[in-house]
């Protein structure tokens, strides 16, 4: 598989994963509708915590989706990188 289409396979995932969290993330809301959690009863409740679970799951999965696109980005990942220095007036004095 070439890279172009390894990149649009984990867009596609991306997306899936995003319209998957928007989903659950609007089932919450529905659930919830202004009440506090211990406001729900015991029904409501166990559909909240199935549904904020698989919220998370799928925002989980989007991060870890992210993570792939971007960890060959010089800059983009998180790992330690070098020290930027700017260019201020001070450096910049050329030296008689």
């Amino acid at each position: 598989m070439s890279e172009e289409n390894q990149v649009n396979s984990v867009l596609d995932q991306h997306k899936a994963a995003l319209n998957k969290y928007r989903e659950w993330d609007e089932k919450v809301k529905q659930l919830l509708k202004g009440r506090r959690t211990q406001d729900l009863n015991p029904k409501d409740m166990d559909a909240y915590r199935e549904a904020s679970t698989n919220r998370d799951a799928a925002y989980d999965e989007m991060r870890h989706l992210e993570r792939q696109l971007l960890d060959d980005i010089p800059g983009a990942s998180t790992a330690t990188l070098p020290r930027v220095r700017f260019q201020t007036p001070q450096n910049t004095k050329e030296k008689k």
